[in-house]
């Protein structure tokens, strides 16, 4: 019997796998599909910063088909742009990122098992769980339930890209209720179109409406996924000499506003695969971590999801009027928005409020 038993062969189960074999544990690793990375159901859009957090991991440079510089934001009717001189982002063929990763996994130990459905039995007493949002590790072990998800359908099509390094992000609750509509430049000529709207909102609906916005009638069929919208309450526990631990979609260590779950996920996943004995060690070292950007972009979702467009329009006035599109420019964080809650932010409110130079 193995020492590890990883249940889901996406990002965040290789990279609990990679670091259960590094703290010298023996692998398995289950996963239902024929290969990792296939079907592809969620974007390649991913910070700088935070795929440098996983660098031990994976060379995600070799992956790379895009740099971002900035995103232009329609808030309602307001629209907010943000860029800068530098890469904040990369757009990475997402397929090839998880293949490398399961294959990193693969090549360092770990069993890969695949075409393997994992309905009860496991391989090892010490159970990691990164079988995505509809987990059927965390259901059978009765964790507690994520009552909010998204729908999202994306798919990469022929587009003339005003910016091809800028990012585009429909916020309208009208057109795309509780979550939002996205373009991602993949090149001048290519981007891929995505919408995503809170369950039990009909995503068709809104990707029909993201086409005719942009004027676009003929695209090839989008795929489709389902999004945490909140983390779970608890995501580890024992049961007997059993240690169930949930990593990645599978805890909902997802940024709400956006759906991007890789890098929160795997570094989440990395003190899985070493702490996977231990399920309340995890469990506070994740939290003291990485719980108060999450709860931040949580607060945030359910801020942005409950407003009326016309109350988004003027959310976007005002802010433009604080010049906080040089503030995010300049301070913006993707990922890790507490990083942003600095000195800086009281200094620009100050100036922009009083008008001082």
């Amino acid at each position: 019997m193995a020492k590890v038993h990883v249940v889901g062969a996406g990002p965040a189960g290789s990279i609990a796998a990679l670091s259960a074999l590094r703290n010298g544990d023996e692998v398995v690793v289950s996963e239902d599909h024929p290969v990792a990375g296939i079907p592809r159901n969620c974007s390649g859009l991913f910070s700088i910063d935070g795929l440098q957090s996983l660098s031990q991991f994976v060379d995600y440079r070799k992956h790379v088909i895009n740099t971002i510089h900035g995103a232009d934001i329609l808030l309602g009717s307001s629209a907010f742009s943000i860029r800068r001189k530098s890469p904040v982002a990369c757009v990475c063929d997402r397929t090839a990122l998880d293949q490398t990763l399961a294959s990193n996994a693969e090549h360092e130990g770990a069993r890969m098992n695949y075409y393997e459905r994992v309905n009860g039995h496991y391989h090892s007493e010490s159970i990691i769980g990164a079988d995505g949002p509809l987990s059927h590790v965390a259901f059978s072990h009765g964790f507690p339930k994520i009552r909010k998800y998204a729908a999202t359908l994306q798919a990469r099509i022929p587009f003339r890209c005003r910016d091809p390094h800028a990012v585009e992000m429909f916020l309208s609750n009208d057109r795309f209720p509780g979550f939002f509509a996205w373009v991602i430049p993949h090149d001048e000529y290519t981007a891929e179109f995505g919408i995503g709207v809170e369950l039990p909102h009909r995503a068709q609906d809104a990707w029909r409406r993201l086409l005719k916005l942009k004027g676009v009638s003929s695209v090839p069929h989008p795929t489709g996924a389902i999004i945490p919208l909140e983390v779970r309450s608890k995501t580890a526990l024992r049961v007997g000499k059993r240690t169930i631990l949930l990593a990645g979609d599978a805890a909902g260590q997802v940024k709400s506003t956006t759906g991007g779950g890789v890098i929160f996920g795997g570094n989440c996943a990395a003190l899985a695969g070493k702490y996977h004995s231990q399920p309340l060690r995890y469990e506070l070292e994740w939290r003291a971590r990485y719980g108060a950007d999450l709860v931040f972009h949580q607060l945030l979702h359910g801020y942005l999801a409950s407003r009326r467009d016309s109350e988004l329009s003027i959310l976007g006035t005002r802010l433009k009027k604080l010049n906080f599109e040089v503030y995010l420019s300049n301070h913006g964080h993707m990922d890790r928005p507490t990083r942003m809650l600095r000195p800086a932010l009281v200094a620009h409110m100050v100036k922009n409020i009083t008008g001082v130079a």
